[in-house]
């Protein structure tokens, strides 16, 4: 069974609705995406960092119950864990406001020894942040050189949008480092605006990735070797859309590294992102940010 790695931001999820909190999770784009990995039964380490705090360790002792590997976790002292305001509209999707307080040095970590099978997730503001990229950009470089499969989440926000000339370039670097990108089609609206799904699968593939954008209710669209292809999605009432995308990624690395079939199988992907639905559709039902215990027991 292939080695994940999950590589990210890691903060306090304080979900509100109707100006009132109703549910308090830890999360971050990697985080959930391995807790719910670790709960489908594969091995999974996060590579990250978070404050030597109350919050911190809380969040550790979370990561350690769900049999998520910390080797790779840097705690700082200086400064505080980051924490999230997220605000559900009538629709239940959530729009952000975070407190951060870092470290003037952050994460220092030792790498990892990748090697071929493992996967990597990454994404976030974490992989395209100039204060980061130095680090983030070796490991990347690393992991692909050992032979590692790369995904990629941009999960672009909008109140990054300022500094878009600065960061599409990295994002699309980021593209040319990974083997698959996965964005939402509002993603890639924020990076380039006004794009289409179609153009924006061809510039994915342009850069020699993969590309999976998933447009919510409209379902996936994918261009897989040259092949497109079209994925609907479950018609739900979701009780909150936070770690939806996240799940969608843990799906597909799930998928992935099953390894049953050729990843140049077009049927295989098909397997592959029906299942990144499920398990994106399950989080949908709750306020957690990762699959619930008994979906993970029909796996």
């Amino acid at each position: 069974m292939s080695r994940i790695f999950g590589l990210g931001e890691t903060v306090l999820d304080v979900v509100f609705k109707d100006g009132k909190p109703v549910s308090s999770q830890p999360g971050g784009t990697a985080f959930n995406a391995l807790v719910s990995l670790a709960r489908a039964g594969h091995k999974v380490e996060l590579i990250s960092e978070i404050g030597n705090d109350q919050v911190g360790n809380s969040m550790v002792s979370f990561l350690k119950k769900n049999r998520v590997g910390i080797n790779w976790l840097h705690r700082f002292s200086t400064g505080k864990t980051p924490v999230a305001l997220a605000f559900l509209d009538k629709e239940n999707n959530a729009s952000y406001q975070v407190y951060k307080d870092f470290p003037e040095v952050r994460f220092q970590i030792e790498m990892p020894e990748f090697r071929r099978g493992d996967i990597l997730l990454f994404g976030s503001f974490f992989a395209v942040n100039p204060v980061l990229r130095p680090q983030v950009l070796s490991l990347l470089k690393k992991a692909r050189s050992r032979g590692a499969f790369l995904i990629y989440d941009p999960n672009f926000r909008k109140n990054h949008l300022d500094g878009i000339k600065i960061y599409r370039p990295i994002i699309e670097e980021n593209f040319a480092l990974a083997h698959l990108v996965r964005g939402s089609d509002e993603d890639f609206q924020t990076i380039y605006k006004d794009i289409s799904i179609n153009d924006a699968l061809k510039k994915v593939c342009l850069n020699g990735a993969h590309a999976i954008v998933t447009a919510n209710a409209e379902g996936v669209h994918a261009l897989i070797n040259g092949e497109r292809l079209y994925v609907e999605s479950d018609k739900i009432d979701p009780v909150s859309t936070i770690g939806a995308g996240d799940n969608f990624n843990a799906g597909l690395a799930y998928g992935l590294a099953s390894g049953q079939k050729p990843i140049s199988d077009i049927n295989f992907w098909k397997e592959i992102i029906k299942r990144a639905i499920d398990f994106s559709t399950d989080v949908c039902l709750s306020f957690d940010n990762y699959i619930s215990h008994q979906f993970a027991s029909t796996l």
